[in-house]
Formats: structure tokens, sequence, C-alpha cells
């Protein structure tokens, strides 16, 4: 087998995962150099390496060394999606609209408004310049998310009334069932890597 070969397989799989070289050396703890290196076929990665290469693209490893037809699956279910935080924002800023509260409670509201944007771009930069970085700071806020909306809503904090409390109650319980569900299949993830 050629290194060139090898090289070119390496890139195509990870183009088609949508990955950066920095992104994929963030995840195999190398250098992005490294990955370059064996991209150019400079440099072969050891077989521990290529087994988790396979694992990581969801491939045999034979795809990878010997280039037979096989079709990489997109990538691990943990990639941070839009959908929720476009949903939430949309709830929030509906109730945010048509229901009566005190303004600290409508100020509140705001906030927890304020922070889904700010998420947002995260999530937008996040899918130009993947890093875990981005990732992280995308899961911290949507934790911070749900434990603030639960329990400003729990508590009815600044006597926001009963639309503002549920739907306080209502979108940090959706959260918090959603980052179980995350956190739970990228253990998955990680054991099978093993």
């Amino acid at each position: 087998m050629a290194s060139t070969e090898l090289g070119a397989r390496l890139k195509k799989f990870r183009q088609t995962q949508q990955l950066t070289q920095t992104a994929l050396a963030d995840q195999l703890h190398v250098s992005r150099q490294t990955v370059s290196s064996w991209e150019t076929g400079r440099n072969q990665p050891d077989i521990a390496t290529i087994t988790q290469l396979a694992t990581l693209y969801a491939v045999p490893v034979d795809a990878l060394l010997q280039g037979t037809a096989a079709v990489p699956v997109t990538r691990p279910v943990t990639r941070p999606s839009s959908s929720l935080l476009l949903v939430l924002f949309g709830v929030l800023l509906v109730e945010r609209v048509t229901q009566f509260s005190t303004f600290p409670g409508l100020y509140w509201m705001d906030f927890l408004i304020l922070l889904l944007i700010v998420l947002m771009i995260n999530l937008g930069i996040a899918r130009r310049h993947p890093n875990v970085w981005t990732n992280r700071v995308h899961w911290i806020g949507l934790t911070a998310f749900a434990a603030l909306s639960l329990v400003s809503g729990s508590i009815n904090a600044f006597n926001m009334g009963f639309g503002l409390m549920t739907t306080c109650q209502f979108s940090g319980l959706v959260v918090i069932i959603v980052l179980v569900r995350k956190y739970w299949q990228s253990r998955s993830v990680k054991v099978r890597q093993q």
C-alpha cells in the first residue's frame, strides 16, 4: 500500500465528515501537523490510530487501508443542532409577547431569549470553525439555560405569572432531557470506540 494512497483516503474520509485537520487532531490528541503529514504521505498513522480513525468515521479498517468501497456515515450524534434552539427561541418569544407579567419577569424572559441568541451565534461559529471550545461553550450554555429556566420557573422568580412560570419550567425540562440524551449517546459512542 502506497502511503500517498492511504493519505488520500484519510483526507477523503476526514472531508466527508466535514472535519478540519485541527478538529480531527483535537479528537485524536495529536497535532494538526501530524494529521497533515498523514494526508500528504510523509508519515503513516500507527495501527491504533487507524483503528481510532475507522471508529470515528464509522467504517471498517479495511476501508481506510485498502480503499474498499465503504460509504462513511454521518458524524456522531453529539454534534450540536440548531433545531432545539430555534424551537425554544420561538416559544419564549411568543410567551414574552403574549403574556402579562411584572417588569422583572419580562426582563428575565428577555435575558433567557438573549442567552438563546448567544447560543445560536456560537453554534454558527462552531459550524464554520469546529473545535473543542465552541462545542463546550454550546453545551455549557445549554446547561446554564436549563438550570436558570427550571429554577426560575420553579420558584416563580420575579412574580412572573403562571404563563411565564410554566414556560420557563417546560423549557428547562426539555433542555435537560436533550442534554441527558446527548450525554448517553456520546457515552455509548466512546464505549464503542474502546
